[in-house]
């Protein structure tokens, strides 16, 4: 297997990819986290993976690989919004110290 650029960084975001949804199966197991974080989570996932996919295996294909790496890329932006929206909401709902 040749080590270049390319395989390095589809293998990075890959692995990415693969930890997020691992991390969705676990905490939805668990019962801690809420849906919108645990749907942030896979859908982020998801997307990191659609994305090294389609780099790693479809880069070849032209404008079917760079559909489906955009498409993973707006998979991860959804999630990470989800991710974030529920993180103010969060925060809104906690009261500041007194400064």
């Amino acid at each position: 297997m040749d080590f270049d650029r390319d395989t390095v960084a589809s293998a990075v975001v890959g692995t990415g990819g693969a930890w997020l949804l691992g991390s969705a199966l676990v905490h939805a197991q668990s019962g801690k986290w809420n849906s919108a974080q645990i749907k942030g989570l896979a859908y982020a996932g998801a997307g990191f993976l659609m994305t090294a996919a389609a780099q790693r295996w479809l880069q070849h294909t032209g404008n079917r690989g760079i559909a489906i790496s955009l498409m993973g890329t707006l998979f991860a932006l959804r999630g990470m919004y989800l991710l974030l929206r529920e993180r103010a909401a969060e925060r809104a709902r906690k009261p500041r110290p007194p400064e």
